[in-house]
């Protein structure tokens, strides 16, 4: 049964940031402030594993969002990644509790991981997504004509762009392929002229939200409270009202249809009906 309400497409629960954190308050949160569902997304082996592991820990509970899993290498992790890591992630999907792969991609803004290194991964992942018929989660940072030839080339067709940053005219490729569009916290940002001007031009059968929580906290609340360590103000799924009352306004249409139209899209991506 899937909820009605709000679909945060790409939310990381299993984050160090809520370590000291009541889990159980933070989902309460989100729920009671319209979020219906949430996609738990992984970064590394141990994060997918988390992942799995969270949607049977909260899958009895009413009063929270319901959890979903995706599982998947990010780009910059790509280092850690061998043949027996893909076994692994394989043997997650395998327990059915997945319903997405990712967030994986190409990052060539940080200098974590060689190019080629993502590359071979990236395609190695691409592959268990088309072997079980699931959408993936594309991160991709200064990288977009390498990632968009290998879906081409992969012939990949379901998947996400997650929080996107890039041109009209990137996404309108990768809309092409059957891919859809996801905005997070910063379209909020006063200085995210060109972003928003993005998201106007986005059809609304393939618009979708999210939090990338505990990262890119909206406005107004960005720059509150900084962790005084990391110096990161902490995002919770319940901010994603205000990307959603973004959209909202950006595409000159009332909240309530903004919420309705990004979930029936996740709904249809992940194929939950």
């Amino acid at each position: 049964m899937v909820n009605n309400g709000i679909f945060d497409t790409h939310c990381h629960l299993m984050s160090e940031h809520y370590e000291e954190e009541d889990m159980m308050n933070i989902l309460n949160n989100a729920f009671f402030a319209g979020i219906g569902s949430i996609l738990n997304v992984s970064y590394d082996l141990k994060t997918s594993n988390q992942a799995v592991s969270q949607v049977y820990q909260y899958k009895e509970d009413k009063n929270i969002p319901k959890i979903y899993a995706a599982v998947g290498i990010h780009p910059t992790e790509a280092e850690t990644c061998d043949k027996e890591t893909i076994k692994q992630l394989t043997k997650l999907v395998q327990t059915g509790d997945v319903i997405a792969i990712g967030e994986i991609g190409l990052d060539y803004f940080h200098k974590n991981a060689d190019p080629e290194v993502q590359k071979k991964w990236f395609i190695e992942q691409l592959k268990i997504a088309k072997k079980f018929d699931l959408p993936v989660l594309l991160h991709i940072r200064n990288a977009f004509d390498d990632a968009y030839q290998i879906i081409k080339t992969e012939k990949i067709t379901k998947g996400i762009l997650h929080c996107f940053t890039g041109t009209t005219e990137i996404a309108q490729k990768f809309l092409k392929l059957g891919f859809y569009v996801s905005f997070a916290g910063n379209v909020t940002y006063k200085n995210a002229k060109d972003l928003q001007e993005v998201a106007k031009h986005i059809p609304n059968n393939r618009i979708l939200v999210e939090t990338d929580a505990p990262y890119l906290t909206p406005e107004p609340l960005r720059g509150r409270k900084p962790d005084k360590m990391t110096g990161l103000t902490i995002n919770y799924p319940v901010n994603i009202v205000f990307t959603v009352r973004k959209i909202a306004d950006l595409k000159s249409l009332p909240e309530q249809n903004i919420r309705k139209i990004t979930n029936e899209n996740a709904i249809t991506l992940f194929n939950l009906k």
